[in-house]
């Protein structure tokens, strides 16, 4: 059942900081309502997270209140790592200042098709398509009012709610060039069956990046967001230019104007060096960090 109250995650800052996590990227499916507080859908309940100094608060404002299922949306029974010998003084020092970024554990089709929006585009715009996704096809959840906004929330549609997508449609509402690859992608999923994308959890990283890269619009940087935010795999290390940049930065990596798979598996190598199966995590340290500054 809901719970209007709140409760405490028991969880310190040093492990998790929402404020680093909820609106940076990882996922699309939150909105800051004030300080240090969000509002978000996971499955078919609404969830408001607060930050305080030391902990993380939680309430469910529609639907089941489960913190064992939000304990493993922030990931909170695995423990990150880096080998703090293997990297500079001011590599060690992002880290220790950036403590509590987590990688968010999401739903895979919901993390497919949103970075499938992802493509050229910004976080509020991919928010806003997101959002504007559950509303069309997704189910109706509940209705709250923040500083006199009325916000309504909907589930993430299912692939039975997704079978009406048309290209049309998304493309009204603003989708571009993405729209069609929506649609393919819907088409296929609901040929395959969702079971293949599950599965992909239980495959080498090699063979799921290049199952996902069959489907129309996802691309290497897709593919690896989907396998580390969406199918559990840790060790993927998504590269685009912020994170090119960011490796010539701090580890001296040079590379052309264009990334080429060789130079992807350069700048993961580096990452795995240091951070071994916690790359992809590494990873949104320093992308977090880039982006705070």
């Amino acid at each position: 059942m809901q719970s209007l109250e709140w409760r405490d995650l028991n969880v310190s800052s040093r492990l998790l900081r929402p404020s680093l996590l909820l609106t940076t990227g990882q996922s699309f499916s939150w909105h800051s309502v004030g300080d240090n507080h969000w509002v978000g859908v996971l499955g078919n309940s609404v969830y408001e997270i607060k930050e305080n100094k030391d902990t993380t608060l939680y309430r469910c404002i529609h639907g089941e209140a489960n913190e064992d299922s939000l304990c493993d949306y922030f990931d909170l029974k695995h423990e990150y790592a880096v080998d703090m010998n293997k990297i500079s003084k001011d590599v060690q020092k992002i880290f220790q200042e950036r403590q509590g970024v987590r990688i968010l554990q999401q739903e895979p089709l919901e993390c497919l098709i949103s970075f499938i929006c992802s493509s050229n585009n910004n976080i509020s715009r991919i928010t806003r398509m997101v959002g504007d996704l559950k509303r069309e096809y997704g189910t109706f959840l509940a209705s709250k009012h923040y500083k006199d906004k009325k916000m309504s929330f909907y589930s993430f549609p299912s692939i039975a709610q997704l079978k009406s997508v048309d290209t049309e449609t998304l493309r009204k509402m603003g989708f571009g060039y993405r729209a069609g690859f929506i649609v393919k992608t819907v088409d296929i999923l609901k040929s395959r069956g969702l079971d293949w994308l599950y599965d992909l959890r239980l495959r080498d990283c090699v063979t799921s990046r290049n199952e996902l890269m069959s489907l129309p619009g996802v691309g290497r940087k897709v593919a690896d967001c989907v396998l580390l935010f969406g199918l559990g795999k840790r060790e993927v290390v998504p590269v685009d230019v912020h994170i090119r940049n960011i490796s010539q930065r701090l580890f001296g990596i040079k590379s052309g104007r264009t990334l080429t798979d060789a130079q992807c598996e350069v700048i993961t190598d580096t990452f795995k060096n240091f951070a071994g199966t916690d790359a992809g995590w590494a990873q949104a340290v320093l992308f977090i960090d880039s982006v705070a500054k």
